[in-house]
C-alpha cells in the first residue's frame, strides 16, 4: 500500500506499508516474503511464535537511498543463495536495531545483535537474520556502486558492526539514529536531500574513514575511541591486558590515547578495570557460570580475588557472593 501525504503546505514523501495484518493468518509468511521482495530484498521468512507472525514494514525511498522502519515479533528472515540468484540485488543494508536481540550469520561469521548495535553488510551473499523476541530495527538501503563518488563498489568482507554498548559506539550512532527517527516522524519531500546526504556521509566514514572527505575532530575522536574500546573488550580475560598494552595496538602513545580517554572523563586503566567489573558481573550473574568466584575473577583479568571481591563492592554495593545469591534467587 502506497500513502502520500501532506501536513500543511508540507509535501511529504511518498511511502509504501505492508503489515501481516493485511493477511490471513495462513498467508501471513507468504505475504511478507512478497511484500519485502517488492520493495526492499528477496526473502524468506519463519516464525516458531505460537502466534504467528506479526510484523509491520513502511518503506521511504530518498532517491539516492532507502529507509526501512520494521516492527515485528520473534522470527528469522534468510537470503539463501538460490533468493539471491531469483532476486539479485546489489546493496549495502545498514541495521539499526532499536529493540530486541538478534543474531546475523553470513560468511561463516555469526554476529550478536543487541538494542542499539549497528551492522552493515551486503546483500550480494546470503545470510540468516534471526530475532528472538519482539524487535524494532531502522534500516538502510544504498547501491553498493554508488556510496562513493568514485564509484567504488564498496563492500565490507563480513558484517560490520557498531556496537552500541560502547560509548564510541553510541557517539556514532546516535546521529543515524536521530536523524533517521526524525525524518520518518515527519518525512517532507523538502529536506529528504539533506537527510540522505547526512546518512551517506555517516556511512562512508564508518565503512572508510580514511577516505571521509571532512572528519569533524568529534567523529576522528569517535573512532580512535572505537577501535581502542573494541581492542579492550575483545583481551578482558587476558591478564597482560594494560594500558601500554591499548597503546600498542592503537599505534599511539600511551599519553595521546589517554587524552582520548579523559576527553570522556574515564582514564583508559580505569576503563580497562571497569570493563572486567562488568564481565565479571555478567558471569557471575550467569546461572550456567559453575566456576567459583575465585576462577570468574581470575578469567576476568584480576590477580587475586581480594582485589576483585574489593574493587566490586566498591562499584555495585555489594559483594559478588552476595550478587550470585541474589541472581540465583530471581531465576
Amino acid at each position: 500500500m502506497q500513502r502520500a501525504l501532506t501536513t500543511g503546505q508540507d509535501r511529504l514523501v511518498p511511502f509504501n506499508e505492508g503489515s501481516t495484518d493485511f493477511a490471513p493468518p495462513r498467508d501471513r509468511l507468504r505475504y511478507w516474503d512478497s511484500y519485502n521482495a517488492s520493495v526492499l530484498v528477496g526473502l524468506r521468512c519463519s516464525t516458531f511464535a505460537e502466534e504467528g507472525l506479526h510484523a509491520r514494514e513502511r518503506n521511504f525511498d530518498l532517491g539516492a537511498l532507502r529507509i526501512a522502519d520494521i516492527v515485528g515479533n520473534e522470527h528469522v528472515v534468510e537470503r539463501t543463495m538460490p533468493i539471491v540468484r531469483r532476486h539479485p540485488k546489489d546493496s549495502l543494508f545498514a541495521c539499526l536495531l532499536l529493540e530486541g536481540e538478534a543474531f546475523f550469520y553470513q560468511a561463516g561469521c555469526c554476529t550478536l545483535v543487541r538494542s542499539g548495535d549497528l551492522i552493515i553488510y551486503g546483500t550480494d551473499k546470503p545470510y540468516l537474520y534471526g530475532f528472538s523476541r519482539p524487535m524494532r530495527q531502522l534500516m538502510i538501503d544504498v547501491k553498493a556502486d554508488e556510496l562513493f563518488q568514485s564509484g567504488d563498489r564498496v563492500l565490507p568482507a563480513s558484517v560490520l558492526k557498531i556496537d552500541g554498548g560502547l560509548r564510541a559506539g553510541q557517539m556514532l550512532t546516535q546521529p543515524l539514529r536521530d536523524r533517521v527517527l526524525g525524518f520518518i516522524g515527519n518525512p517532507r519531500a523538502d529536506i529528504a536531500a539533506a537527510v540522505q546526504d547526512e546518512i551517506r556521509a555517516r556511512l562512508r566514514l564508518l565503512l572508510r574513514p580514511s577516505l571521509d572527505e571532512t572528519p569533524r575532530g568529534d567523529d576522528v575522536l569517535a573512532l580512535r575511541l572505537l577501535r581502542a574500546e573494541r581492542f579492550i573488550a575483545e583481551h578482558l580475560t587476558d591478564p597482560e591486558l594494560d594500558a601500554e598494552a591499548v597503546a600498542c595496538h592503537m599505534a599511539m602513545s600511551l599519553r595521546n590515547l589517554s587524552r582520548v580517554f579523559e576527553k570522556h572523563n574515564c582514564s583508559l586503566t580505569k576503563w580497562i578495570w571497569q570493563e572486567r567489573l562488568a564481565l565479571a558481573h555478567r558471569q557471575l550473574a550467569d546461572p550456567t557460570n559453575s566456576r567459583s568466584i575465585g576462577d570468574t575473577a581470575l578469567g576476568c583479568g584480576f590477580s587475586t580475588q581480594a582485589h576483585f571481591a574489593r574493587e566490586f563492592k566498591q562499584r555495585y554495593g555489594i559483594t559478588p557472593t552476595q550478587h550470585r545469591a541474589s541472581c540465583a534467587d530471581i531465576g
